[in-house]
């Protein structure tokens, strides 16, 4: 369940009247996503019904609002293919709904495909190498959330809720996160952070949308390659497909060529990201357990050792 903040149609009414784009016709909760609340909220301006998404931010404080507002009227502007902030009438492309910190954006066209072609793949490499020349352009900053003292923070507060043998495997790659993040050779900046599949929108093989900008952070650019990799480029087996990554890859460096040595750590940052994305994920949810099954990205982590 994505909406975690409820509200009354009239305070919705309400809200929307900043943004003076017509009168609030409907609303409907997306049923997808683990952090945030969002909704598509349709608009009647003189008879003509146009869709967005509200989306209302769980998790981030309000000093961190300017960088994302930067961050994705930047990547629109540059003509790549994301949601540019509605402003209000003041201008402001932020606001504040419910007392949180809140984006409404226009709805891009496409939906989520469930099955990946290598050329989906290429387009997907293509724009991450896009969005990460024109995130160093950015004036404002975010640090990574999810260094090494937040893993092990956060693999001691969920230990009881592994097994001894995940908890050794999570331990390792621990381990060796700790180590790389210290490497001041590999190239760093912005990075989207959760780029799988569900992010992306596609009408047939044309890339139309990237969303949910609200991991995004710096770090390491190869970490948000091998999150990418581990997502898009394995089948409905699980098992990795080598002609997609290699497209991914190919498109990715169409417009940035890889360092030799982020090409000879991608295996090892495949683990770093199933550590991260198998932690937040013991992170979500409440009594009922976890909102995404973490088991499905321990058992990655296995797959990609083996193979690394």
């Amino acid at each position: 369940m994505a909406a975690f903040t409820k509200f009354k149609e009239a305070s919705l009414a309400r809200y929307l009247v900043m943004y003076e784009l017509g009168d609030l016709h409907s609303y409907e909760a997306i049923e997808t996503g683990i952090e945030n609340s969002n909704y598509f909220v349709r608009l009647d301006q003189d008879g003509d019904l146009t869709e967005y998404v509200l989306t209302i931010t769980e998790a981030l404080s309000f000093d961190e609002v300017p960088f994302f507002n930067e961050l994705m009227t930047q990547l629109a502007r540059s003509g790549l293919p994301v949601p540019n902030p509605c402003t209000t009438l003041d201008g402001m492309s932020s606001t504040i709904f419910c007392g949180k910190p809140t984006w409404l954006f226009p709805r891009l066209t496409g939906s989520h495909c469930d099955t990946i072609t290598a050329s989906q793949s290429k387009s997907i490499g293509t724009m991450l190498a896009e969005l990460h020349q024109t995130a160093g352009e950015l004036r404002y900053h975010r640090d990574n959330p999810y260094h090494s003292e937040w893993v092990d923070r956060t693999l001691e507060q969920v230990r009881d809720r592994l097994s001894q043998p995940d908890q050794a495997l999570l331990n390792e790659i621990a381990a060796d996160y700790a180590e790389t993040a210290e490497d001041r050779e590999l190239p760093r900046g912005i990075i989207h952070g959760d780029l799988f599949k569900d992010n992306a929108l596609f009408v047939d093989d044309t890339l139309t949308g990237v969303i949910d900008f609200y991991h995004a952070c710096e770090d390491f650019l190869i970490m948000d390659i091998a999150i990418t990799v581990n997502d898009w480029c394995r089948n409905a087996a699980g098992e990795f497909c080598l002609e997609r990554q290699a497209a991914l890859l190919d498109g990715y460096e169409s417009v940035r060529p890889l360092a030799l040595q982020e090409k000879n750590t991608l295996g090892r940052f495949q683990l770093f990201a199933a550590l991260r994305f198998t932690l937040t994920r013991l992170l979500s949810g409440e009594a009922d357990g976890p909102l995404k099954d973490p088991a499905e990205l321990i058992n990655l982590a296995r797959q990609i050792k083996a193979i690394t």
